[in-house]
């Protein structure tokens, strides 16, 4: 009986996509669920270390490929997905023609298992990844996050009608409320340079107003704003915000959007007690666009924060992959998960511990 025919693919390996950007951007549509974190426009600003983009060539063909950022970790090569870091990117694998995953998986496992000693460390993977088929034997996956999410109906009204009733009650009230005051939702006109550099500038303050030195973006902020900054003409970069009377920003959001599915990213709001309720209504506002203009899905991204709970209504698994190649990235690897192992158990023992009491 044959085995599998070995693939004849070509392997080439850039700092950048190039001449490949529009190639890749299509396979990322082909994706089962696309990520704008994905999209050529976020990967060329984002590295947090040297990018990588390893790419399947049939010819001058690009059948697929990953994007990696490679840095050294305890004296071995260290392989991260490419932005993973404070932007934290999720929904991640590699892209691939249809019908060609496994001859994209085989050269990716060729690469991971070159010559050298490195640790393999992939960070915000899809539920399911492709690219789990290329990690070296012995590699752990665990579950390592989630991603709330919702699917849209075509009326918003059927939306609303699904959400906890303190947060129906206070979208109403704090529309009307707001309203009277002169302030009100806009999407922002994002078709200009200009119209760009001030939309972010009001991000940059108004989200330093609200979380200030506990923000992981603001320390990220360069490649974040060069990234929107390239994204924005493609449309997948959407801002909207609460205006006063006087025409002052107050609250605003950051959607990325990829094909029909809008991703909640960042936000940034005055707080003040006349301004209570403007993060929902903000919200709702944005949710409805988004059903207006035929999304199906608006995705909150990584984490599991409480107010999520209020939008969403499923969640996925994200997923983290460690693996090593020679001894010393062998050796990597296996301390890295030591220390997650004893994260959990020290986490383990306190939640128990408490829920015991002095009893």
């Amino acid at each position: 009986m044959k085995g599998p025919t070995p693939s004849r693919l070509s392997t080439v390996v850039v700092p950048s996509l190039g001449m490949w950007a529009e190639d890749w951007d299509e396979l990322v549509d082909a994706l089962p669920l696309p990520s704008p974190f994905l999209r050529s426009w976020w990967l060329g600003h984002v590295a947090e270390g040297d990018p990588h983009f390893v790419l399947a060539l049939d010819g001058e063909v690009l059948v697929g490929g990953a994007a990696f950022q490679v840095t050294v970790r305890r004296g071995a090569e260290a392989v991260g997905m490419l932005g993973d870091g404070p932007l934290a990117p999720d929904h991640l694998d590699l892209v691939a023609q249809p019908g060609r995953v496994h001859e994209v998986v085989d050269v990716l496992r060729r690469w991971f298992r070159r010559p050298g000693s490195r640790v393999i460390d992939l960070v915000g993977l899809v539920d399911e990844a492709w690219i789990l088929g290329a990690m070296p034997p012995g590699s752990i996956v665990y579950p390592h996050e989630v991603a709330p999410f919702a699917p849209l109906p075509p009326d918003w009204a059927d939306y609303l009608a699904g959400r906890p009733g303190q947060v129906r009650s206070t979208i109403t009230r704090g529309t009307k409320r707001l309203g009277k005051a002169g302030i009100v939702a806009r999407r922002r006109e994002l078709s200009e340079p200009a119209l760009v550099d001030s939309a972010l500038d009001d991000l940059y303050r108004l989200h330093d107003a609200r979380w200030g030195s506990g923000s992981a973006v603001l320390d990220s902020w360069a490649g974040f704003a060069a990234a929107l900054w390239a994204g924005a003409p493609s449309g997948e970069v959407r801002v909207t915000d609460l205006v006063d009377a006087e025409g002052e920003v107050v609250a605003i959001e950051l959607e990325l959007c990829v094909g029909r599915r809008v991703a909640f990213y960042q936000a940034g709001r005055i707080e003040s007690h006349d301004l209570r309720g403007s993060g929902t209504v903000l919200k709702a506002a944005v949710i409805r666009d988004a059903i207006d203009n035929g999304a199906v899905e608006f995705d909150l991204l990584r984490g599991n924060e409480a107010y999520k709970a209020e939008w969403a209504s499923a969640q996925r698994r994200l997923l983290r992959a460690i693996g090593g190649v020679g001894a010393r990235g062998i050796g990597v690897a296996a301390s890295i998960d030591a220390k997650r192992r004893y994260r959990l158990a020290r986490r383990f023992l306190q939640t128990n511990l408490a829920g015991r009491g002095d009893g």
